[in-house]
This record gives structure tokens, sequence and C-alpha cells, in this order.
């Protein structure tokens, strides 16, 4: 397919790319397999790989004039006007413990700007998705972020609270959960999926790659949401579409229902 289909051609290309990855990880889903360790101490499955190597074989064939970004295979054709950018497994920990709370992420870009999202949800049967300027779905149906106006009221979710130490966010950290109603460690993509789907009403990562997050900018804004770093930056790439922090882990992230974005910023920065 050429870089002039629509938006919701490029969408429906992204949808069959996220079912075709659920098919193919269940297949693996609480099985035994062989792990193995990055330099990084995150592992990787067959799953992972093989999964990565099915997207990228089907883009080269439905849309063959586009770069692709992966967690497993790095990055080819970079200078492409459009890029792929995919997580096969994001939650591969969860997913090696045979925990149903990781997904695919999948996210097409045009230079800097976000065309279309996917988080789906495989071992769930879910999806949440969006398009440019066209909204957000959870299957099938549309969908917003929720209205709740105080934290006090709020669900806040994260990955790992030992990274928070680590990072320098620990005590605003236990700011925010003390505030919340509720706090849950439902962390990686599905957490995100809870804030993009109104279950939730905040999600942190301090340390994300940019495969990571990729598909949130676009998500959020469609839901009526927020999505930034914790920083506030609200833009992955610069206007010649090239990332704007390192690739790998240079990057953290907050997403809300938006109402709650800068009380969740202000406490977590330990202002």
């Amino acid at each position: 397919m050429a870089a002039t289909a629509t938006n919701q051609d490029l969408l429906k290309i992204a949808l069959k790319a996220s079912e075709m990855a659920e098919e193919n990880i269940l297949k693996y889903f609480q099985r035994d397999l062989s792990i193995e360790w990055k330099a990084d101490r995150t592992p990787v499955t067959l799953a992972d790989k093989s999964t990565e190597e099915l997207l990228r074989e089907f883009w080269l064939k439905e849309t063959p004039d586009f770069g692709v970004l992966g967690e497993e295979f790095g990055d080819g054709l970079s200078d492409k006007e459009y890029r792929w950018i995919v997580d096969p497994i994001d939650g591969t920990k969860s997913f090696i413990r045979g925990v149903p709370l990781f997904g695919t992420l999948i996210a097409l870009y045009r230079k800097n700007v976000p065309v279309a999202s996917v988080i789906r949800i495989p071992a769930l049967h879910s999806a949440v998705w969006a398009v440019q300027d066209g909204g957000a779905f959870l299957d099938g149906h549309p969908v917003r972020c929720s209205r709740v106006h105080s934290l006090a009221d709020a669900l806040v979710l994260s990955g790992t609270v030992n990274t928070m130490e680590t990072v320098g966010f620990g005590e605003g950290f236990a700011k925010l959960r003390r505030s919340a109603n509720l706090y849950r460690g439902w962390g990686d993509c599905y957490g995100y999926y809870m804030v993009a789907s109104g279950r939730a009403e905040v999600m942190v990562d301090p340390v994300v790659s940019l495969w990571d997050i990729a598909a949130y900018p676009l998500l959020f804004k469609e839901a009526g949401g927020k999505f930034t770093t914790i920083e506030g930056e609200s833009d992955l790439f610069d206007d010649a579409g090239h990332p704007i922090a390192s690739v790998h882990e240079g990057y953290s992230s907050i997403a809300s229902n938006g109402i709650l974005h800068n009380p969740a910023r202000i406490l977590l920065n330990g202002r």
C-alpha cells in the first residue's frame, strides 16, 4: 500500500497486525519457553522474536515504503516518511510468569506525527486503538478517559516502585500514591489500556524505551486524556522525525485522564 493511503486504511493494517500478533503470541503463552536475558537484564523469548518477525514481513508486503522500528530487531529504513514502531510483547516479565497483563504495542508515525495506535492485550482478546482525528475505540466501541476530578477519587497505576526510587522519583511517587483513592501496580501497557478505557486515572513509568510509549500520545489525545514525559514533554520526536531522547530507556512517561495530569506531575516532581 502506498503512503497515499488514508489514515483509516493504515489503521486497518495496524489492527490486522495486532490480531496476527495475538494469534502468534498465544501459541506460546503459559507454555515452557526458553528465556534469554538481554544485557539490560530484561527477558526475551521466541514469542517476542517470532511475533516481531511476523509483523515485519506483513508490513513489508502491505507498506513496503515504510520503515520499522522494533524492540527486538532495531530500526530499518529510518529515513522514510512513515515508520511503524512495535513492541511485540510489552510486559515480557508478566508473559513468562503466565500473568495475562502483557500486550502488543503498535504505532504508526508520519515523521513526528502519530497516525494510528493500538494496544492489544492478547490473553484478554481485547484492544484499544486510535486514529488521527478519528477518535479512540475499545473493541470497536468509542471510548473516553474518565472524568474523575480529584486524586482522592482516582486509581493510580505504575510499573515497579523500585525503579521509581532508583531514578529519584521515590518521595514524589509516595506522595502520589498516598493522595490517590487506590493504587495498584498494574504496569506495562495494561496500565495505559486501563487509563485509556476510562477504568483508571493515572499511569506512570519512570524509565521507558521509545517502543514502550510510541502508541500513547495519539491514543490519549483521541481518548480525551493526556500523555507526556514526567518532565512535561509532549513530543517524542523533533520536527524532522528524530527521537528527542535515547530510543532505549531514554524516556519517562505519565498518562492520565487529562484532568489529573498536572496534579500528578507536580507530586511526582516533588513540588
